[in-house]
C-alpha cells in the first residue's frame, strides 16, 4: 500500500525477506530521481515541467525479477480479470495473502482465536488485490465480505438497540448465484401500495438532515466506539467501491452512530462571486464531532492550490458572521472520512448532473476547512478536483491540483513538508484513495478533456495502458502506429491475452480474441466479452450467448455481460436464460430500468404463471423509465390481467400524461378502460372478498377512477366518441346522471362536428346513431332528480373568504328542458344532412324521431 498508494517510496526490497541466495537473485532495480529545480521565475506547478519517471513504477528489472513479478501477478488474477501489469512489488501482497488469507484451516482457526484482528487485515489484503484488477471480481468481493462478517463476531459487543446481525448486503440478490426465490417479494406485489406517476426530475435531491442516532452507544467506551466506527466505515467503503450504494450508505450511517458525528445540509445567504451585489442562498454543510479535536502540532498536508480567479471568490462570503458556518470547529479524522464517504454516496445514488456536483461540494469544502491527516486531505483535494474539472473557471485549478497530487507521492516539491508513512497509511482503508497509476490515469484523462492528447498519450504509454493508448492514437488519426506498438509488445510477451484482445479491437479480427482465449487457458473473461459483443453486432446471437456464458462464468460481477447475454437470449427466444441474465443485472444494479423491463418481457413469454413476477419487474422498471410509455403500457396490461385494477388505473393515468399531447384520444386504450369499468360496475373486482373489504376496495377504486376520468381523460381528450361513451357507462353505474348525460352529449358532438357529416354517408350514419342515442338518454334522464351541491346563500355576505364558502345539497332535475334540447339536436343534424341525404333511411329516422317528440308535447 505504501509503494503503490500513499508513498513515500519504501526502500526495503521484499526479496530481501526471502531466505538463501534468493535476495541477490531477485534483487530489484530502481530509478533514483532527485527533486527537480525549475528555472527561476517558473510556476512550480506548471504542467509538463516535471519529470514523469517513478522510483520503482516502470523501472527496468532483471530478467529473473521480471519473471517473478509476472508469475506473482498471474497468481493474483481472479475470475478471469488481469492484474495491472506494472504493479510494483507484488511480492509484498503475496506475502500478505500467504500470512493472512491462504492459511490452512488449523492455522486459520488458531489465528482467529489468538489474533482475531488478522481477519480484518486479511480483508484489507484481499481488497488491495481487488484494486489491482481491471474489473472487480465477484469471488474476491465474496471473500472480503466473508472475512468482515467473521471479524464482526470478535468485535466488542454491540449495544442494545443497534441492529447489526450481519454486515452482508441487505439485498440478497447481489449474491453470486442469483435465483428467483432471492428477489424480495417477487410474488407479493401489493396492489394497494401506490406507484409514483408524477414527473420525477433527474436532479439530485438535497441530502436529508443526518443527525447521529448515537444514544445507544452512550455507555460504550470511546475506544470501542472508535473501533466500531472504523470497522463499519471501511466496510461501507468496500460496498461503495463495488457500486453498492444502499449497503454503503447503511454501513456509513452505522459508523456515524458509533462515532457520534452530527451533520446537516442547510442553506445560508452569501456571495459566490467578487462583483455580486446581492446575497443568494448557498448550500453549506454543518458538522460536529462528538469529541473535541485538540491538535497542538501542525500536521504535514498536501498543498491546496488557490483559485486565483478574477470572478469567483476563493471561499463563499456569508452574510451572517456565524462562526459555525464561516469558522467551524475541526472534526475528528474518522468523521472527515465519513463525510467523504457520504459525498461519494451522493455521486453513486444520482445521475451525472450539475446539481449532483453541487450536492457533493459542501462535504468536500467542510473537510478542507482544516488540514489534518495527509491521506484524508489528499482525498478531499482529489474530490474537489473531480468536481471542478467540468467548469470553465475552475478547470485550471482542478488540473493543476491533480498534477500536484500525482507529483507529491514520489518526488515532492522542493521545500515541501513530508508526511511520514505512518500518517499516510493510518486511514487509507477508510478512503477510496486510488493507486498511483490510477491517479496518473485520471490526470491523463483530464489532459484529453482539455485537448492535450499528446501529453496524455505519453502517460498512457509509460504506464502501458494500451486501451487508452489506442484511444489517443485514434483521436490523432494514427491507428497504424497503435497497431505497430501492440505488435511490438506481443513480440516481447506473446502469452499476454490482454494484448491479443487489444490487437483484436484494433483490427476487428475475431481470430485474435479466440487466440487470447486459448493462450489464457480459457481463463481471460475479456476475450469472451469482446467476442460476444462482436457476434451480437453481427446478429449471430447463438454464438454471442455462448461467449457471454463463458465470460459470466468466470466473473459474474460484470453487469454489461449479463445484459447483452439477456438481450441475445431474447433474440433466439431462450426466455428462461434471458430471465436469469436480467435477474443478475438488476442484482448488481437495481436502478437499471431497461433490465427490469426486459426481465418482465422474458417472464411474460415464459407463460401465465410468471405474470406476477413480470408485474413486479415492471413495477421496478417504471421507477427508472418514468417517461417510457411502452413500459407503462405493459405495466397497465399485466396488472389488468392479474385483476389489479388500482395499478391499471394509475398506469393509464400516466399514459395519458405522456401521450395525450401527441396522440390525442389514441393514448387511451379503450379496451382496458372498458374492462376496468366493467370489473368495477359488475362486481368482478370484489369477487371472493368479505363485504367490508369489498366496500373499502370499492371506495378506493371509485376515488382513483373518478380522478382518472375527470382530471386526466376529460381534461385532455375531447374528440373521441367511444371514450365518452365508455365514461358514460361508468357515471351511469355511479348514478351520476348529469355527468352521464354530459358524456353522451360530447360523444355526439365528436361526430356531428366533423366536416364529413354533410356529405359522407358513413359519417352521417354514425351521427344519426349518436343523435338517436342522445335523444334516448334525454328521455331517460331528463326528468330524473339528482342531489347536487350548490353554493350557499351565506356566501353572498361581505367578508367571506373564497376558501370558506359553503355549499348545500339540493335536488335538481337532470335536464329540465330535455325535450327542447333533444329537438335542437335532431333539427341541427337534419339541417346538415338535408341536401345530401334527404330521403335516405337514416335521414327518415331523424325526421320520425323529431315528429315523435313534437307529438308528445
Amino acid at each position: 500500500m505504501e509503494t503503490n498508494w500513499t508513498g513515500p517510496e519504501l526502500r526495503l526490497d521484499p526479496a530481501q525477506l526471502l531466505p538463501g541466495p534468493l535476495p541477490s537473485q531477485w534483487q530489484e532495480s530502481h530509478i533514483s530521481i532527485a527533486p527537480i529545480d525549475l528555472p527561476e521565475g517558473a510556476d512550480k506547478h506548471e504542467i509538463g515541467r516535471r519529470e514523469q519517471s517513478r522510483v520503482y513504477l516502470g523501472a527496468v528489472q532483471s530478467e529473473q525479477r521480471t519473471e517473478l513479478d509476472q508469475a506473482l501477478l498471474r497468481m493474483l488474477e481472479a475470475d478471469g480479470e488481469e492484474a495491472y501489469a506494472l504493479t510494483p512489488r507484488p511480492l509484498y501482497l503475496h506475502f500478505a495473502r500467504v500470512l493472512l488469507v491462504d492459511l490452512p484451516r488449523e492455522l486459520r482457526e488458531e489465528r482467529d482465536k489468538m489474533a482475531p484482528s488478522g481477519l480484518w487485515w486479511a480483508a484489507r489484503a484481499v481488497l488491495a488485490q481487488q484494486s489491482l484488477l481491471d474489473y472487480p471480481a465477484q469471488s474476491l468481493l465474496d471473500q472480503i465480505i466473508e472475512l468482515f462478517d467473521t471479524a464482526r463476531e470478535y468485535m466488542p459487543k454491540v449495544p442494545a438497540g443497534v441492529m447489526l446481525d450481519s454486515v452482508r448486503s441487505v439485498d440478497d440478490t447481489r449474491a453470486k448465484h442469483v435465483d428467483e426465490a432471492r428477489v424480495p417479494q417477487l410474488d407479493k406485489v401489493m396492489e394497494d401500495e401506490p406507484i409514483d406517476t408524477e414527473h420525477v426530475d433527474d436532479a439530485a435531491p438535497v441530502p436529508e438532515p443526518n443527525s447521529s442516532n448515537s444514544d445507544a452507544w452512550d455507555n460504550v467506551s470511546v475506544a470501542d466506539r472508535e473501533l466500531w466506527a472504523r470497522f463499519l466505515l471501511e466496510l461501507g467503503v468496500v460496498y461503495s467501491q463495488h457500486s453498492m450504494p444502499l449497503d454503503s450508505k447503511r454501513m456509513v450511517k452505522l459508523a456515524q452512530d458509533a462515532s457520534g458525528l452530527q451533520w446537516q445540509m442547510t442553506g445560508a445567504r452569501g456571495k459566490r462571486t467578487r462583483f455580486q451585489t446581492f446575497d443568494t442562498t448557498q448550500l453549506v454543510l454543518l458538522a460536529k464531532s462528538a469529541r473535541r479535536v485538540d491538535r497542538d502540532t501542525h500536521e504535514a498536508a498536501p498543498e491546496a492550490l488557490e483559485l486565483n480567479d478574477d470572478v469567483l471568490l476563493e471561499h463563499l462570503e456569508f452574510t451572517d458572521p456565524d462562526t459555525e458556518i464561516s469558522n467551524p470547529a475541526d472534526l475528528q479524522t474518522i468523521d472527515k472520512c465519513m463525510l467523504l464517504a457520504f459525498c461519494l454516496n451522493v455521486q453513486n445514488e444520482n445521475p451525472a448532473h450539475g446539481l449532483t456536483s453541487e450536492q457533493m461540494l459542501p462535504f468536500v469544502t467542510r473537510v478542507l476547512q482544516h488540514t489534518g491527516n495527509w491521506s484524508v486531505y489528499t482525498m478531499a483535494l482529489l474530490l474537489r478536483s473531480r468536481l471542478e474539472r467540468s467548469k470553465t473557471r475552475t478547470v485550471e485549478r482542478a488540473t493543476l491540483q491533480l498534477q500536484q497530487l500525482v507529483d507529491q507521492i514520489t518526488h515532492p516539491l522542493p521545500g515541501s513538508e513530508e508526511a511520514g508513512a505512518g500518517e499516510r497509511m493510518q486511514y487509507v482503508f477508510a478512503l477510496s484513495l486510488p493507486s498511483q497509476w490510477a491517479l496518473e490515469r485520471e490526470l491523463a484523462e483530464q489532459f484529453i478533456s482539455l485537448g492535450v492528447v499528446r501529453s496524455a498519450l505519453d502517460i498512457f504509454e509509460r504506464l502501458q495502458m494500451w486501451d487508452d493508448v489506442i484511444s489517443c492514437y485514434t483521436m490523432l488519426g494514427q491507428t497504424d502506429v497503435a497497431e505497430r506498438i501492440v505488435r511490438s509488445e506481443l513480440e516481447k510477451t506473446p502469452d499476454r491475452p490482454k494484448l491479443w484482445c487489444i490487437l483484436g479491437d484494433l483490427t476487428k479480427d475475431p481470430k485474435h480474441w479466440h487466440h487470447a482465449w486459448e493462450v489464457s487457458g480459457h481463463r481471460y473473461a475479456r476475450a469472451m466479452r469482446t467476442l460476444g459483443s462482436y457476434n451480437f453486432a453481427k446478429y449471430e446471437f447463438a454464438e454471442s450467448v455462448e461467449c457471454y456464458e463463458n465470460a459470466v462464468r468466470l466473473n459474474p460481477l460484470y453487469e454489461n455481460s449479463w445484459y447483452i447475454l439477456g438481450c441475445a437470449s431474447m433474440s433466439i427466444e431462450q426466455w428462461d436464460k434471458a430471465a436469469r441474465a436480467f435477474l443478475h443485472v438488476v442484482s448488481i444494479d437495481e436502478n437499471n430500468g431497461e433490465s427490469w423491463n426486459n426481465l418482465a418481457t422474458a417472464y411474460l413469454r415464459m407463460g401465465p404463471e410468471y405474470r406476477t413476477r413480470a408485474l413486479h419487474a415492471l413495477r421496478e422498471a417504471v421507477k427508472f423509465l418514468h417517461d417510457s410509455w411502452r413500459v407503462w403500457s405493459n405495466f397497465m396490461h399485466v396488472s389488468l390481467s392479474l385483476g389489479m385494477l388500482s395499478l391499471s388505473v394509475q398506469a393509464m393515468g400516466r399514459l395519458v400524461d405522456l401521450r395525450a399531447g401527441k396522440m390525442g384520444a389514441d393514448c387511451v386504450d379503450l379496451d382496458v378502460l372498458r374492462s376496468i369499468i366493467s370489473a368495477v360496475s359488475h362486481g368482478a373486482a370484489f369477487a371472493g372478498m368479505s363485504e367490508a373489504d369489498a366496500k373499502a376496495k370499492e371506495q378506493r377504486l371509485i376515488s382513483q377512477i373518478d380522478s382518472l376520468l375527470v382530471r386526466k381523460i376529460e381534461a385532455r381528450i375531447t374528440s373521441s366518441a367511444p371514450v365518452w361513451r365508455a365514461m358514460a357507462d361508468y357515471w351511469f353505474w355511479r348514478n351520476d346522471f348529469t355527468h352521464c348525460l354530459d358524456c353522451y352529449i360530447k360523444a355526439y358532438r365528436c361526430i356531428s362536428n366533423m366536416p364529413q357529416v354533410s356529405y359522407a354517408p358513413p359519417v352521417f350514419n354514425d351521427a344519426v346513431d349518436a343523435a338517436l342515442e342522445l335523444v334516448s338518454m334525454y328521455e331517460n334522464f331528463g326528468e330524473k332528480t339528482q342531489v347536487v351541491r350548490v353554493p350557499s346563500e351565506s356566501n353572498d355576505q361581505d367578508g367571506v373568504v373564497p376558501s370558506e364558502r359553503k355549499t348545500v345539497a339540493v335536488e335538481q332535475l337532470v335536464c329540465a328542458d330535455w325535450k327542447h334540447q333533444a329537438k335542437m339536436v335532431l333539427r341541427g343534424l337534419i339541417g346538415k344532412g338535408k341536401e345530401s341525404f334527404e330521403g335516405t333511411p337514416a335521414y327518415t329516422k331523424l325526421v320520425d324521431a323529431l315528429n315523435e317528440l313534437r307529438s308528445g308535447n
